[in-house]
């Protein structure tokens, strides 16, 4: 397999599940109250930021640095979601439950 095949299968794994792991947030834990406590010290944090006096180049590597750690954390969410995926499987083999379904060869 040539490199692209295997970056593009990667890049389309990483798109397919942070869209998984999107909606299994939305479905189970958005209703989280330590979510909810710390979305609101974001939120209340977002509008001090918003409200300070910069320049237009301090805020832009401010806004750099945010959006770049965002892109960070969400490639590391979905990472751990695919090794929580991963650990899932590895856990359902060991037990024995996969044993009628799946073989090793």
């Amino acid at each position: 397999m040539e490199r692209t095949d295997k970056s593009t299968i990667g890049d389309t794994l990483m798109q397919l599940m942070t869209r998984c792991r999107e909606k299994a947030f939305c479905k189970y834990m958005k209703d989280d109250p330590e979510y909810k406590r710390l979305l609101k010290i974001s939120c209340e944090a977002d509008k001090n930021y918003s409200n300070m006096d910069l320049t237009p180049e301090q805020r832009e590597q401010i806004d750099f640095l945010l959006n770049s750690r965002t892109d960070a954390g969400e490639c590391e969410l979905t990472l751990t979601y695919i090794a929580g995926i991963m650990d899932g499987i590895t856990f359902l083999r060991h037990m024995g439950f996969l044993d009628m379904y799946v073989s090793e060869e």
